[in-house]
């Protein structure tokens, strides 16, 4: 298995093949831009969660943001997909990252002007707003990979695309902590602002490739929900993605938890996590894009170890203790995502790759609206120690039945 997630071949040959996608200047473009939407995005959205949690103090109000966000892009997802399908998904993506960046900068601005009299309503109406956006932005980045590269480089392409969030992830965690620290969240949302505004002219930059299917042939692709029912390619994947994503992915809705009564700390405990989180999450997914680990079992390993570590993260008291946990969670999430994506991408038809997509955004941000008031009445019923160990068990549970359904297709064939 280890020697399987770093390569048959040696390190060099591994890393190889990441350089080789590099070399690419038009997906560094399009890297750069993610990157820039990551580092934003994470910096806002953990000042927005923070936010939210201190105001009413309450997991179940942090969870109900999530769900208003992720809920939009699960209504939308039909329009979204069948969008990054029939327009310019250069223009349109743009577009999409040039308006976040107008919604970001404005409420940056209404959080210095008012301070702590920020009003919760606020907040909730640019959750919405950017949801909307994000509900049309998310299919596009993901299908935006086919325009980008050559067709047989989109597989280790998406499987970077987690990598370079992760990055953009981890630095933005880490204005997160400064200015939290600060009391200054009105920075992390102007942080959001200016890498949108930044990442929506790098993307004016890319130069479509010849993997790019006309908008003519992508009209003829036909339904898509036929598509997935008979293709277990990307069906199965999905399915996993869904309970990974249910509660194990929802960690902004523990976090504040963990860090205010677990390790009572502060805001500056909270970003720390979510730092060392995305640190995890950076090496997990480098790891896979540099390996040739992929197929269903493997997706369902990385899941059942990721469930084991959510459960031993209830029984963390300190800190130290915490971001070892932490930091193997997303590890070990970040390559399962890394793993998921370029699997999904890699078998879609490429004439229905926007509404395939805008399919894995719904099953990634509709578990988490569904999951993240869930888990938020949970730790506010029993407490952070008994979610976790709850995720943790039904995570495995789901990892299992998972591996049962590979054997079961092995035997079937």
């Amino acid at each position: 298995m280890l020697s399987n997630w770093v390569g048959e071949d040696d390190v060099r040959t591994a890393l190889g093949r990441l350089a080789d996608t590099l070399s690419n200047p038009n997906f560094r473009r399009y890297a750069s831009a993610q990157f820039l939407h990551g580092a934003g995005m994470w910096a806002h959205h953990l000042a927005e969660v923070w936010l939210v949690y201190e105001i009413t103090g309450k997991a179940l109000a942090v969870g109900l943001t999530i769900a208003v966000r992720s809920g939009l892009a699960v209504v939308l997802a039909p329009v979204a997909g069948t969008l990054a399908d029939r327009m310019d998904r250069r223009r349109l993506l743009a577009a999409t990252q040039a308006s976040k960046a107008v919604v970001a900068s404005a409420l940056a601005v209404t959080a210095l002007v008012m301070g702590e009299d920020l009003p919760l309503a606020v907040l909730f109406g640019a959750v919405a707003v950017l949801g909307v956006i994000g509900a049309i932005d998310t299919p596009l980045r993901r299908a935006f990979v086919r325009d980008v590269v050559l067709a047989d480089r989109i597989d280790r392409a998406a499987r970077l695309h987690t990598s370079v969030m992760s990055v953009g992830r981890f630095l933005g965690s880490g204005a997160a902590w400064l200015f939290l620290s600060l009391s200054a969240s009105w920075a992390c949302f102007g942080v959001n602002g200016v890498t949108s505004l930044l990442a929506s002219l790098l993307i004016l930059r890319v130069v479509p490739t010849t993997a790019t299917v006309s908008k003519d042939a992508r009209a003829a692709g036909g339904p898509v929900l036929g598509y997935l029912l008979r293709t277990p390619a990307v069906t199965i994947p999905m399915a996993l993605l869904c309970s990974f994503t249910l509660f194990g992915w929802n960690l902004a809705v523990l976090l504040p938890v963990v860090a205010d009564k677990q390790l009572e700390g502060g805001p500056g405990t909270f970003a720390i996590l979510a730092q060392v989180m995305a640190v995890g999450s950076l090496i997990g997914s480098v790891m896979m894009a540099a390996s040739r680990l992929e197929g269903l079992r493997s997706l369902a390993i990385l899941l059942a170890v990721f469930s084991a570590t959510m459960a031993s993260l209830a029984a963390v008291n300190y800190l130290v203790a915490g971001m070892v946990a932490i930091l193997v969670v997303g590890t070990f999430g970040g390559g399962f995502l890394s793993l998921a994506n370029g699997s999904v991408q890699s078998a879609a038809d490429p004439r229905l790759q926007g509404r395939v997509s805008a399919a894995y955004g719904v099953v990634f941000v509709g578990a988490r609206a569904v999951g993240g008031p869930i888990l938020g009445w949970l730790v506010d019923a029993f407490g952070s120690r008994v979610a976790l160990v709850t995720v943790g068990i039904f995570t495995a549970a789901c990892a299992l039945i998972g591996l049962l359904a590979v054997a079961q297709s092995r035997l079937s064939r």
